[in-house]
């Protein structure tokens, strides 16, 4: 692999769910810069013991299990092949997809962020699992790695529609402008259209209590634009310096909206959107909370478009 190329784990679980997260990378990402490792772990014993009466320790059960396990790694080995397969289709070469299949060592989660640290410029799962509960909002699992991968950026897909049309969240955050970098790291040569947006809550009720403190709110909106200008002005740079050219970026601010996240998912919803971009955490500090508010329910609501969420 070039030391300029970057390293995907891909945590596959054998679903055609999961195969949609394949095809949504071969959309999204330069087939000659990327090195993919597909992973995926293996359970250890079949569903079937949770709801029999045999006994997994008998030489019956355990006869049962085997036979399971073997099945199970011939099914697995043949969709990884087929998940290579989509990947070198998209005109990836076949040596930068690798196959990495394993026995669960402590949880299916664990295991993957266990390998996770070993060096991975993101990670990237589904939304639900193999078992979507239509209540749920996110699978287990992705729950389980959003809460504990705050050392690589995750990106969990859904029902991805087709689109190459990146929509990022910025504010004047360290973590926003740090999904900026991720992207120019991540796309910036393929064939993508980056809209950088930029959400400001000057509501009435803000105006009113501006003045109602003799504050002049012409000054305040002035205030805000300078800082949305600088914004827009380094995330340009950033992805122009990465490879991406200037028509394939646009920018856009909304004003006075009730909230930030329902504003991020309209605007990617009319906008036929296929990624969101997202920092962690925003403006708060507060070590308190893995991850900010209006990240949060991005997440909870993100469920038609691919989402980034950038450390």
């Amino acid at each position: 692999m070039n030391s300029k190329d970057k390293r995907i784990l891909v945590a596959l679980d054998g679903s055609e769910h999961a195969l949609n997260t394949v095809r949504y990378l071969g959309q999204v990402l330069p087939p000659h810069s990327t090195e993919l490792v597909f992973f995926c772990v293996l359970g250890q014993e079949p569903d079937y013991f949770l709801d029999s009466a045999v006994n997994p320790a008998s030489r019956y059960g355990q006869d049962i299990a085997a036979r399971w396990r073997t099945e199970q790694r011939n099914t697995i080995e043949k969709y990884m092949e087929n998940a290579r397969r989509l990947m070198t289709e998209r005109g990836f070469p076949s040596e930068a997809v690798k196959i990495k299949i394993q026995e669960k060592e402590v949880g299916i989660a664990r295991d993957i962020i266990r390998e996770a640290q070993s060096g991975y410029d993101a990670v990237v799962a589904g939304r639900q699992g193999t078992n979507p509960i239509t209540r749920l909002v996110i699978g287990s699992i992705a729950s389980k790695l959003l809460q504990s991968l705050t050392f690589v950026p995750l990106w969990l897909v859904g029902a991805t529609e087709p689109s190459n049309k990146i929509l990022v969240a910025v504010d004047a955050s360290e973590s926003s402008m740090r999904g900026v970098e991720h992207i120019g790291n991540m796309v910036g040569n393929a064939n993508v259209e980056v809209t950088l947006f930029r959400v400001i809550r000057i509501l009435k009720q803000d105006e009113k209590f501006l003045e109602a403190l003799g504050q002049d709110t012409s000054k305040a909106k002035a205030a805000e634009e300078a800082i949305t200008r600088n914004i827009f002005e380094n995330a340009f740079k950033i992805l122009e310096n990465a490879g991406m050219k200037h028509d394939q970026i646009t920018a856009k601010v909304v004003t006075g909206v009730a909230t930030r996240s329902g504003s991020i998912i309209a605007q990617a919803s009319s906008g036929k959107y296929g990624t969101i971009v997202v920092g962690r955490k925003g403006h708060s500090k507060v070590g308190d909370f893995y991850m900010g508010r209006v990240t949060n329910k991005v997440v909870q609501l993100a469920s038609k478009a691919a989402l980034w969420v950038v450390n």
